[in-house]
């Protein structure tokens, strides 16, 4: 017969492990949404009217954790309407025509022509999209150094 010392100081700490994971991956995914936002907050262009209600850099959210077991996840978005037309770009159209009872701005035949579907674009500044392609080379490596501080803690 053979004997195996130490394999209950062993199980008791992997029960340590399992337990105390959930909550360190919670502060990770919440640490990282963060960092998430502030640097797509660095990327966003400001605006330049300090007069503006709404600043684009101010609308960006992060969720709370979500999800149950493995599948857990923080959600990014931004609440300003026009969030989208930055990020992706859009077609720069002619100004609708105004109301009788307010003044009528018109556009001339010159103008207009600048106003041609196709013909102005601005392009988007794909803050998100460049954050989140640094963001899927530098997340593992966070997940890894989180394991080996929680193994080195047991």
């Amino acid at each position: 017969m053979f004997e195996i010392n130490g394999l209950d100081t062993l199980s008791k700490k992997l029960e340590v492990l399992a337990n105390n994971y959930p909550k360190q991956s919670d502060e990770l995914l919440v640490k990282m949404g963060n960092k998430f936002r502030n640097h797509v907050k660095q990327l966003t262009p400001d605006s330049g009217n300090a007069n503006t209600k709404r600043k684009l850099m101010k609308s960006y959210r992060v969720s709370k954790v979500q999800g149950y077991g493995s599948d857990r996840f923080v959600e990014f978005r931004s609440t300003a309407p026009h969030f989208h037309l930055i990020e992706r770009g859009h077609d720069v159209v002619a100004p609708k025509s105004q109301p009788k009872n307010k003044k009528r701005r018109r556009v001339s035949t010159a103008n207009r022509k600048k106003y041609e579907k196709g013909k102005s674009r601005v392009e988007g500044k794909y803050m998100v999209k460049k954050t989140t392609i640094q963001f899927q080379k530098e997340f593992p490596s966070d997940v890894e150094k989180m394991v080996n501080k929680m193994i080195r803690n047991i």
